[in-house]
């Protein structure tokens, strides 16, 4: 899995860090969730995003490959 690495201001860091805790998830976790949702969202309302999705060749069981059907199952309707 790769590694992202972004800025955050020091008091939505800690915000964020507080909900984490809260919700008793880790913050990669909580972030990667976040971002899996509006990604597959912009993916379904972005023609560019769907044409990069649907090129790709991804192993069955990823999330890339669920996207990738999830377009297309889109697209068919």
């Amino acid at each position: 899995m790769k590694r992202i690495n972004f800025g955050m201001p020091d008091e939505c860091h800690a915000i964020l860090k507080s909900v984490c805790a809260l919700k008793g998830i880790n913050m990669n976790d909580y972030i990667y969730d976040c971002v899996h949702e509006v990604f597959v969202k912009r993916a379904l309302e972005d023609h560019q995003i769907q044409q990069i999705v649907l090129a790709g060749t991804y192993q069955p069981g990823t999330n890339a490959y669920h996207l990738k059907e999830l377009i297309l199952k889109e697209q068919a309707t």
